[in-house]
């Protein structure tokens, strides 16, 4: 029993619990709103939109918020890095590669792989993967769980270029190292992983989709050996227009999201083709400052509005782009490398001949209508085309754990390559 002496004191102890009480909801409440002010919603209809929601803020929240200050003190290389270890993190609870598949990271002709091997492979075809990042940013360890995947369905060796990223190996680096590794194979490494080679794929997402194109065009020009077929997920193909209605569709839709951004596609391309990456030429090429007049209107009939479906030129999502004046300086250190079909596949020209291609393309992706313009170019020069469009999909979506819809593509990636190889 309390006696009377001790009601002060419990006097105060119930009101400490109370006042701390009061101020943990009081933080709780402020948290709530403070999210709910930085909440960004994501369209109806994106697929694993509940999920997103959750990652989207927190990569926003590091790579966009935490990384424009560091940008603003130290410039954009170093933000660059910022974003690396950013990107990373999501990564550091990977879970390891599944006892049947033996993972080793070799070096293949002075550029460094990483290697698939199952204990039973079904075949002697092999897939050579390029990862994505805008030339800057990941490594193939964190498509351990996708690249396993396809080993799961296909039974076969899959190596994985890690090639070194921009800035600091701008272009034409990574397309230079991805050609050793892939050329080297069917002319003579093939033997030592015991590969047809004659039944190898070169598949790549993003900028990694870019260099496989990229690399695809380098063979048939030597006119030596192709490899087997080519599958480019969501790739990047030029840097003409970030006015297209999928970049349109991103300001109007889902604005300062951490999904792919034009902000990001430029600065990414700023850094690959060697051209400071400062805040000033980001909103040059976000308004296409970079390419001059005559330029776009040459190359029309490669990247118009009006060559892509119409189910992409919505008229409540696209306006069309006013002729801006262009900025010379930035057009012309573009013209030093951005026409260049090993920069811009959409620039390959006598493509006959080329390895036939499965293109995806995502309804949520900036990217969407180069994607589609690649394909349209491709079937001009008679090359055999799969072109599958997720409307639901997004960028990234094949680095989403469990996602029903990163398992429909893949799916249908392995349904495309097992009639391929």
């Amino acid at each position: 029993m309390f006696q009377e002496a001790d009601w002060p004191t419990l006097d105060w102890l119930l009101l400490s619990l109370t006042m701390t009480l009061c101020v943990m909801l009081s933080i709780a409440a402020a948290t709530v709103c403070f999210i709910s002010l930085l909440h960004i919603s994501l369209p109806v209809g994106i697929a694993d939109r509940h999920k997103l929601h959750f990652f989207e803020f927190l990569l926003r929240m590091g790579n966009e918020v935490l990384g424009w200050v560091v940008e603003l003190l130290f410039g954009p290389v170093i933000r660059n890095k910022f974003t690396r270890i950013i990107i990373s993190i999501p990564f550091l609870l990977r879970r390891r590669p599944p006892s049947w598949v033996t993972v080793t990271n070799e070096t293949l002709n002075g550029v460094a792989t990483r290697i698939y091997r199952p204990k039973q492979r079904s075949s002697n075809a092999a897939i050579v993967f390029i990862h994505g990042g805008g030339w800057a940013t990941m490594n193939p360890e964190y498509y351990d769980a996708l690249v396993v995947k396809l080993i799961h369905h296909l039974g076969v060796l899959v190596i994985s270029i890690d090639y070194q990223l921009s800035p600091e190996s701008p272009f034409p680096g990574p397309v230079e190292e991805c050609d050793k590794v892939i050329t080297g194979l069917m002319l003579k490494d093939y033997t030592k992983f015991d590969i047809d080679p004659g039944r190898i794929c070169v598949m790549g997402d993003s900028a990694g989709g870019n260099l496989g194109a990229v690399i695809c065009q380098r063979c048939l020009r030597r006119k030596g050996p192709m490899p087997k077929c080519q599958v480019l997920l969501y790739p990047v193909i030029h840097g003409f227009d970030l006015k297209s209605p999928s970049y349109q569709m991103y300001y109007k839709l889902y604005n300062y999201a951490a999904l792919l951004s034009p902000h990001s596609m430029a600065r990414w391309i700023l850094l690959y083709l060697g051209i400071p990456a400062t805040q000033t030429n980001v909103r040059k090429l976000k308004a296409n400052k970079h390419i001059r007049p005559e330029e776009r209107k040459n190359y029309r009939s490669l990247f118009g509005h009006e060559l892509l479906p119409s189910a992409f030129v919505k008229s409540e999502l696209y306006d069309k782009p006013a002729d801006n004046k262009w900025d010379e300086e930035l057009a012309a250190k573009f013209r030093e490398n951005g026409y260049n079909p090993d920069f811009a596949p959409i620039m390959g020209t006598e493509l006959e001949g080329l390895s036939p291609a499965m293109v995806v393309t995502c309804g949520f992706d900036v990217l969407r209508d180069e994607g589609a313009l690649y394909v349209r170019h491709l079937r001009e020069y008679s090359v055999p085309v799969l072109w599958n469009h997720y409307p639901s999909a997004y960028h990234g979506v094949l680095n989403m754990p469990r996602s029903d819809q990163r398992d429909e593509i893949v799916k249908d990636i392995v349904n495309y390559l097992v009639k391929a190889l």
